[in-house]
């Protein structure tokens, strides 16, 4: 395969027209992104909305067999987090074919129990390159993108209010309603609370638990299987459960620049022979790692100045991002356990899954959220290229159009190495 042989591919299409109405995404990714300012129902948004929720379910069932000590889960009642009941759901694996709702009536107690799992997509490729093709609609490259990332996350309910009440979130929420029941949202355009009613909350804001009363100053949808709403961040909202039902979230998270420049800061800081800090080390011994770290001797040679090493780690945090389509990389239970068997249809799993890096401080090639070391001077231009392509290929195809600066077993090596990080799926 050479880079004339590309079939350029419009990212939307991947999502495909039984699955979702792409005229609808766009025109409101058009007319919203990147503020989200104003509330927004978008009704028969997701076509197939079965389909979104069997990659959940897949996904959920992935993460509850083979790690489920990693997976971000939370079981809530009415007001309460429920610790006792996520260790039940902890230990309670989704059956074979069992839905996220099925799982929910099989394992709580009552009617009135929920499910909130962060990251889900992180447990599901197909999961992730569905939600990446919406997330590319948002994205501009270069004018605005998501250096904090994205949380895909589902909530899973049947009866009663949401558990935390009235709240407001601080970043927008992006609501894809998959049922198979409706679920009705009331939104506050305006704030109508006075301090008396509100809680304050660190994880919601301000919340109050007197619902009825306020209904009337709010704005009531119906959400039904497929529905879409966008509601903007610190805008106060409550939702009731219909019956047995499941959505997908995205939270987009704006920049978090101390965080991102603190873990720079530490990424790029030259090997150092001094023992790992404890785990709950003083501030004061953080302090003097610190300066040991980031101290650049005058006229020292072999070391790149400070500026130098952050901006290549920020080049890097800024490339794993993109080429995971702005959400978290896959959890290693993802991922393919084996190679594939030899000639069978390969694609790419996204446009821009893998890009080489070339910064100060050396080469890199970043496959799907991971960093890879390449040896100077490769050009890796062409594979960067034809991940853009939706032509299928083999494995020993990939691997002849990696660089020719690599020998044949260094080329069969990578190409092995970039199925098994999910850059390459099954066509």
């Amino acid at each position: 395969m050479t880079t004339s042989q590309i079939s350029p591919i419009s990212p939307i299409s991947q999502i495909g027209q039984p699955t979702i109405d792409a005229k609808k995404w766009k025109a409101f990714a058009a007319a919203e992104a990147p503020d989200f300012a104003a509330t927004r129902f978008v009704p028969a948004l997701v076509t197939d909305p079965g389909h979104v929720g069997r990659l959940i379910d897949d996904s959920l069932r992935t993460a509850t067999r083979t790690a489920p000590g990693d997976l971000r889960l939370r079981a809530l009642r009415p007001g309460a987090f429920d610790y006792k009941l996520t260790k039940r759901f902890i230990d309670s694996p989704l059956a074979p074919g069992e839905s996220a709702v099925e799982w929910l009536s099989r394992t709580a107690d009552s009617r009135e129990a929920c499910l909130a799992v962060n990251d889900v997509s992180s447990w599901s490729l197909p999961l992730a390159e569905w939600v990446a093709v919406l997330v590319r609609e948002i994205v501009a490259e270069g004018i605005h993108e998501l250096p904090s990332g994205t949380d895909v996350y589902t909530f899973v309910a049947d009866s009663g209010w949401t558990p935390f009440g009235i709240h407001k979130d601080s970043e927008p929420s992006l609501i894809f309603h998959l049922g198979p029941s409706p679920k009705e949202v009331w939104v506050w355009q305006e704030n109508p609370f006075d301090a008396s009613g509100i809680t304050p909350s660190p994880s919601f804001g301000r919340i109050t638990f007197d619902i009825e009363q306020h209904l009337g100053s709010a704005e009531r949808f119906v959400l039904l299987p497929g529905d879409f709403i966008c509601i903007p961040k610190d805008t106060y909202h409550v939702f009731r459960n219909l019956g047995p039902s499941a959505f997908l979230g995205l939270t987009l998270y704006p920049v978090k620049s101390r965080s991102i420049v603190t873990e720079a800061l530490w990424r790029s800081a030259p090997a150092s022979d001094a023992p790992a800090l404890a785990d709950y080390p003083t501030a004061q011994q953080v302090t003097d790692r610190a300066h040991a770290l980031f101290a650049d001797p005058a006229g020292s040679a072999d070391t790149l100045p400070l500026a130098e090493r952050i901006a290549a780690e920020l080049t890097l945090a800024q490339l794993r991002l993109r080429t995971t389509g702005y959400l978290s990389r896959p959890h290693p239970a993802a991922l393919p356990p084996g190679n594939p068997e030899e000639g069978s249809p390969l694609r790419w799993a996204q446009p821009g899954v893998l890009a080489a890096a070339h910064t100060a401080a050396g080469a890199a090639l970043v496959v799907r959220g991971r960093s890879l070391p390449v040896p100077e001077g490769l050009d890796f231009t062409a594979v960067e290229q034809a991940t853009r392509s939706a032509r299928p290929f083999t494995l020993a195809g990939l691997a002849q159009l990696l660089p020719d600066g690599l020998d044949d077993t260094a080329r069969a090596t990578l190409a092995r190495r970039l199925h098994a990080l999910g850059a390459v799926i099954p066509a």
